[in-house]
């Protein structure tokens, strides 16, 4: 089930229960039972924000349920089904409060969940009762996004404990990683709605600016033990993980060579032989930057700027907009 406790804005909140019955009944039609149990448990809990996004837009502007649904479901699918490739590559044993599927099922299993998944985003898009020129421009916008996704999980893997890693190779891993992806239910809205490119093009730049937001919240929140990792805090310095804390401070003048280097070495180390000691050795050359007080200004401007883009949107109610500054807000305020 999806977290219950979250305090979603009621834009949000409406679609919660709708969405997760829609989900639920569609991973019981999976075969064998051994798929079946393995997906189903990649696709409990989480914030499904994107889904949930999706549908509150698809609302608003007056879609069809059952194919507001399917565009819902459709980037649930692509965005566990890239969380069951990110836990393999990172080597990440816990998800949600829980242990990732490939500690659980085995990693052959979770690949084969993930490729399922992956083939179901696709199959939601061919089901629709759409015209075929939406169809193809549906299937341009996804598959867009997926490339990207996968070309920003690339920007991750090479920029760990890489010495030369800055806040320009950040906002590429961020925007190909999150923003087109975070953007990407409410564009498929807007696809099948008939909007115009101008209207399609705002909305990539709401994500460009708001998928960036979202992601150094995460960055930010990895500091603490409340993101379902285990209840372990700094996770991201374990795994060596290139964070906006990370790219800033490997950028900043505050700190000197040798303590540049030392931030390396640390990020350099196995996950089991980084230790809570050097977990407070980051912390204090990140706020010897001031990196988290940067992160938290970058995050904050990132959020205005995508409220305005969205509010510039003269084809959307006044009601609308209100609605997506609710959820603009919660998403940069959240504490998990």
């Amino acid at each position: 089930m999806a977290l219950s406790n979250m305090n979603l804005p009621a834009a949000l909140a409406d679609w919660s229960k709708p969405l997760e019955e829609e989900i639920e009944q569609r991973l019981q039609l999976i075969e064998p039972i051994s798929l079946a149990s393995a997906i189903q448990a990649a696709c409990q809990g989480g914030k499904r924000i994107r889904p949930l996004i999706s549908l509150w837009f698809a609302s608003a502007v007056k879609i069809r349920r059952q194919e507001a649904l399917s565009l819902a479901c459709l980037t649930e699918w692509l965005h566990n089904a890239f969380l069951i490739h990110d836990d393999i590559q990172d080597g990440d044993a816990w998800r949600r409060d829980q242990p990732s599927l490939w500690k659980s099922h085995g990693t052959a299993t979770a690949l084969n969940s993930a490729d399922w998944l992956l083939s179901a985003v696709y199959r939601e898009i061919s089901h629709l009762s759409i015209e075929d020129s939406v169809r193809a421009r549906l299937l341009d916008a996804v598959s867009d996004v997926h490339r990207r996704t996968v070309e920003g999980q690339q920007h991750d893997l090479s920029g760990r404990a890489d010495p030369d890693f800055n806040l320009q190779r950040y906002e590429a891993l961020v925007r190909s990683k999150t923003g087109r992806y975070l953007a990407l239910g409410m564009v498929c809205v807007a696809i099948v709605r008939g909007y115009s490119e101008n209207v399609i093009d705002a909305l990539w730049r709401v994500g460009d600016q708001l998928g960036p937001a979202f992601q150094i919240q995460d960055d930010l929140l990895d500091l603490t033990p409340g993101k379902g990792r285990g209840g372990e805090s700094g996770n991201d310095i374990r795994e060596g993980k290139p964070s906006i804390l990370y790219a800033h401070a490997m950028q900043s003048a505050q700190i000197t060579n040798s303590e540049r280097l030392r931030l390396v070495e640390i990020m350099e180390l196995p996950r089991e032989q980084t230790t809570e000691q050097h977990i407070e050795e980051c912390l204090e050359l990140f706020g010897k930057c001031e990196s988290l007080e940067f992160a938290r200004l970058e995050a904050d401007q990132r959020s205005q700027s995508g409220r305005e883009i969205f509010l510039s949107i003269a084809e959307l109610s006044t009601e609308v907009h209100e609605d997506f500054d609710s959820i603009c807000s919660f998403m940069t305020e959240r504490k998990r």
